[in-house]
């Protein structure tokens, strides 16, 4: 394996934690569950995620996005 897919993997992972860790503290923070906040607690999952993959990717130097 080399080391740009184990790059790749770790922003990959880490990506995923973020937008679950930072969408449960909203929702922590807000006061509400995964259940009352219905398919918008997913869409704010993907959308951090992608946001923390982005900064990740440029960190990281994985070239998952084009330059």
């Amino acid at each position: 394996m080399s080391s740009l897919f184990i790059r790749r993997a770790v922003v990959a992972v880490l990506s995923v934690l973020a937008g679950v860790l930072g969408t449960w503290l909203i929702l922590l923070i807000l006061g509400t569950d995964w259940a009352e906040f219905g398919i918008e607690a997913l869409i704010v999952v993907i959308a951090l995620g992608v946001a923390a993959m982005i900064w990740l990717d440029y960190f990281l130097s994985a070239e998952i996005l084009p330059e």
